[in-house]
C-alpha cells in the first residue's frame, strides 16, 4: 500500500463513515460507526455531540491503525459534514452546551414565519429562501431559551465547527464557506458574516467560527501515526458532488441519503434561482464554485418511518421487489420534514391517493419510493427554467441500489442515470478535496476518476407519468385541506 493516499470523513445524520483513497483512486479502507437514534419531540430533533465525536475518532483511529498494519501513513484527512445541524460551546474549553440540534428540526418555524417580509432580501444576500432547516433560527431559539447562550465564552456554530475545533484540539473555532453559508448568516457574495442578516435574526452581538475556504488547513490531528493535516472541511451534498466528478459547468448528480439533493454545476458563477438554492461548491484561497440545489427532506426518512412506524415492511432488502410487483396506482405524497425546494412548506401533512380493495403494503412503498422521484422531478423543472438542463445525472447514496427508483427516476426525468461504483460518495469527496487541497489532482483528475460502472437508461413510462401529475395534484390538495 502506498504512502501517498488520503483519509475522508463523512459525518452524517446516521452513520459516521471513513475511507482511505490512494492517488490512483482505489479506495483501500472503508469503515462505518452508526450513531443512536436521535432524540424526537414534536418538531424538535436532537443529536448528543459528544457521541458524534466518539463516532469521528473511532472512524479515523481504524482507518489509521489499517494503513499502521500495512507500513504505511496517509498524507491527510478531509471532512465531511451534515450541514446546518448546529449548537453552541465553549469556544475556549470546547465543552457543548446544548445538544446538536439537527438540520430536520423545524423549532425555528416561527421566527421565520417572523422574517416572510425580509424573504427578497434573505434570498439575496444569501441565495438561500427563508426556512427552519438552516441554522439561523436554531441559533435564535438557543440564544432566547439557553441560559448559556448569553454568558461566558460562547460560540454559535454548526456541527462541522465543533468537530473541526475539537479534533484539531483547537481553541478557536473556524468553519469553510459550504457550512457558514447553510447557518443563513453569511453573505453568498462576500463569503462573510453579513450584519444585517445577524441583525434580521435578532443576533447582533454572537460569536461565530472564523471563515475560511473549504481546501485549507483547519489544524492538525493527533493519530496513532503521529499528527495530520485536516487539509478540507466541506458540507456533506457538496463533497458527494465531488464524489460524482460533478465538476463542469452544467454537470447534474443526484444524491439520495437521508434527505435528497439535486444538484447542477454553475462553475465559477453564482446563479440565484427562485426556489432554489445558490451554494458554493467549493473553494480554496484563490478560486470559487458553484452550485445551484434543490432538497428533498425526506428521503431515507421517509422509508424508514414506513418501516419503523407505520410497520409496512420489515427488510430493506425486499424493498425493490415490493416496488416491482406493485399492481395498483397508488400515489403517496410524504410531507415528513417538510417539503424542500422548490416547494418550502415547513408544515405539511403526508397524503395517500388511489388505494383499492386489491392494494397491498407494496402499492404503499412504491408510491413512497415514487414520491422521492417525483419531488426530484420538480427540482430539476425548476434548474431547467434556470438555464441548466445537464444531459444525464451522476448519482449517488445508500437508495441508489434500488433499481426500481433509479429506473423510474430515469424514466421521468427522461435522462440517463449514471451509477458511481462508490456508494459512500461523501467520504469520497472529502477524502479528494484533501488531495485537491494538496495539488495531488486537479479538478480534471477528479472528473475522471468517476467513472460509472452502470447507465440507467430513460424508458417511456405513461404509468410513472399519470401518476406524477396525480402526485402533484395531491400535493396541492393537501396544502388546501391543511389549511381547513
Amino acid at each position: 500500500m502506498s504512502d501517498d493516499c488520503f483519509i475522508g470523513i463523512d459525518q452524517g445524520s446516521s452513520s459516521t463513515k471513513a475511507l482511505v483513497l490512494s492517488v490512483e483512486g482505489q479506495v483501500l479502507f472503508r469503515t462505518k460507526k452508526a450513531l443512536l437514534s436521535p432524540v424526537r419531540d414534536g418538531t424538535r430533533i436532537e443529536h448528543d455531540p459528544l457521541e458524534i465525536l466518539k463516532t469521528v475518532r473511532d472512524v479515523l483511529r481504524e482507518a489509521v491503525l489499517s494503513l499502521q498494519a500495512s507500513g504505511s501513513t496517509p498524507r491527510g484527512i478531509g471532512l465531511s459534514c451534515q450541514r446546518s445541524s448546529c449548537l453552541i460551546w465553549n469556544e475556549a474549553t470546547g465543552e457543548p452546551l446544548s445538544p446538536v440540534i439537527s438540520w430536520r428540526d423545524t423549532r425555528g418555524l416561527d421566527i421565520v414565519r417572523q422574517r416572510t417580509s425580509d424573504a427578497a432580501t434573505i434570498f439575496e444576500a444569501t441565495g438561500l429562501p427563508p426556512t427552519p432547516y438552516y441554522s439561523a433560527s436554531k441559533f435564535r431559539w438557543l440564544k432566547d431559551n439557553v441560559a448559556a447562550a448569553r454568558k461566558g465564552p460562547i460560540v454559535f456554530g454548526t456541527l462541522s465547527s465543533f468537530l473541526t475545533q475539537r479534533l484539531a484540539d483547537s481553541h478557536r473555532a473556524v468553519i469553510d464557506h459550504t457550512n457558514a453559508a447553510r447557518t443563513q448568516l453569511m453573505n453568498i457574495h462576500t463569503l462573510d458574516w453579513d450584519p444585517k442578516l445577524l441583525n434580521l435574526f435578532g443576533l447582533s452581538g454572537i460569536k461565530l467560527p472564523e471563515v475560511r475556504p473549504t481546501a485549507t488547513p483547519f489544524g492538525s490531528l493527533q493519530t496513532a501515526a503521529g499528527e495530520l493535516p485536516l487539509l478540507a472541511c466541506i458540507g456533506d451534498q457538496q463533497a458527494a458532488m465531488l464524489g460524482l466528478g460533478v465538476l463542469e459547468r452544467g454537470d447534474g448528480g443526484i444524491n439520495y441519503g437521508t434527505g435528497g439533493f439535486l444538484m447542477v454545476n454553475t462553475g465559477p458563477e453564482l446563479v440565484p434561482a427562485k426556489g432554489l438554492m445558490a451554494s458554493v461548491h467549493y473553494s480554496t484561497e484563490t478560486e470559487r464554485h458553484y452550485l445551484l440545489e434543490g432538497s428533498v427532506n425526506a428521503v431515507g426518512d421517509a422509508l424508514e418511518w414506513l418501516r419503523s412506524r407505520i410497520h409496512l415492511f420489515s427488510d430493506y432488502e425486499g424493498l425493490d421487489d415490493l416496488c416491482w410487483q406493485a399492481t395498483t396506482d397508488v400515489v403517496a405524497f410524504i410531507g415528513l420534514n417538510g417539503t424542500g425546494a422548490p416547494h418550502w412548506e415547513s408544515d405539511i401533512s403526508s397524503s395517500l391517493h388511489g388505494l383499492t380493495g386489491a392494494s397491498t403494503s407494496g402499492d404503499i412503498i412504491r408510491g413512497a419510493v415514487e414520491n422521492i422521484a417525483f419531488f426530484m422531478k420538480d427540482i430539476a423543472e425548476e434548474t431547467r427554467a434556470a438555464g441548466f438542463e445537464p444531459g444525464s445525472f451522476a448519482i449517488s447514496g445508500g437508495l441508489s441500489s434500488l433499481s426500481y427508483l433509479t429506473q423510474i427516476q430515469s424514466d421521468i426525468l427522461g435522462k440517463e442515470l449514471l451509477v458511481g461504483a462508490e456508494q459512500e460518495v461523501s467520504a469520497l469527496g472529502a477524502a479528494l478535496l484533501a488531495g485537491l487541497a494538496q495539488g495531488v489532482w486537479s479538478p480534471e483528475d477528479i472528473k475522471r476518476l468517476a467513472v460509472p460502472v452502470e447507465t440507467v437508461a430513460p424508458r417511456h413510462n405513461a404509468g410513472a407519468e399519470k401518476r406524477y401529475r396525480r402526485w402533484k395534484e395531491l400535493h396541492r390538495m393537501t396544502m388546501t385541506l391543511d389549511r381547513i
